[in-house]
């Protein structure tokens, strides 16, 4: 072979070898845009971690175990038919209510085995909105809350009786009282049929002893539902007009700095608003 075929020869390899290392390059190089493009998309679709206060983990497992508690009552009083046996002490010629406060010692223990929170009164109302049990609260046994107590916090349970589990907000019960109180309600379904609903009753000391001196809770209508100053309970917020209830934020009056933080659970809509 002459000198002129050997150099055409060795030119015709090198642009052999170029065109395969390109060939690979370029591949290489779209599978790094192609890894890139997808690190990124997933990045962008990745959902924001929502940083979660100690307060707001401290409510949630209150309401959770209320929740857990409310059921487990309920399944007691489905089990033993219990809303039956009391409607018909309630219906007796004169001896029911003697029977009822016989066995309403051994009902109270029978809950008190399932549940772990303390609350202030275990309530059950039958499927015509008469209370048929209270653990604590003799004046409301034999009431029908449709009427007799149709402006309290059993009544608005008890028209949450389509839900397996109802959370109502903070109110004074009885009326007047000062006895503030978070009720939840799980119905009472016995042989595929509504039977009733049971009520837990909880003080709002619990709520209270997981805020500092300048944290206070309000509704998503201005109005303050947890606060040391019970005075102010149920009275609107000041500066809840400047407030954005979904959101959340800040704002400054009076020389102070406030910051505030939506928190919902079953039907309660708060906002939690600390000086800061």
């Amino acid at each position: 072979m002459d000198v002129l075929s050997a150099s055409r020869t060795h030119r015709a390899r090198i642009y052999i070898v170029e065109r395969i290392v390109m060939k690979k390059m370029v591949s290489l190089s779209a599978a790094v845009l192609l890894a890139l493009t997808v690190s990124c998309s997933a990045k962008k679709k990745a959902p924001l971690r929502q940083e979660i206060s100690p307060l707001d983990g401290k409510l949630s497992a209150f309401f959770m175990l209320c929740s857990r508690d409310a059921a487990g009552g309920a399944k007691v009083v489905e089990k033993h038919d219990i809303v039956k046996m009391l409607t018909h002490f309630l219906r007796m010629d004169g001896g029911g209510k003697k029977y009822y406060l016989l066995e309403r010692e051994h009902i109270s223990e029978m809950i008190l085995a399932v549940t772990e929170g303390l609350y202030s009164d275990f309530i059950l109302i039958n499927k015509h909105g008469v209370v048929v049990y209270s653990r604590e609260n003799d004046d409301i046994f034999g009431k029908n809350v449709r009427t007799g107590l149709s402006d309290s916090p059993l009544a608005r349970c008890f028209a949450r009786q389509d839900q397996d589990l109802h959370v109502e907000d903070v109110a004074a019960f009885p009326s007047g009282s000062g006895r503030y109180g978070i009720f939840i309600s799980s119905r009472i379904v016995v042989e595929n049929s509504f039977n009733g609903i049971f009520i837990l009753q909880a003080g709002i000391d619990k709520i209270e002893g997981y805020l500092d001196g300048k944290t206070e809770i309000i509704d998503y209508e201005g109005r303050y539902r947890i606060t040391p100053r019970r005075e102010m309970i149920l009275t609107e917020h000041p500066l809840f007009e400047r407030m954005e209830q979904v959101k959340g934020g800040s704002l400054n009056a009076g020389g102070k700095h406030y910051k505030y933080h939506p928190f919902e659970f079953r039907g309660i809509r708060w906002l939690i608003v600390g000086e800061r």
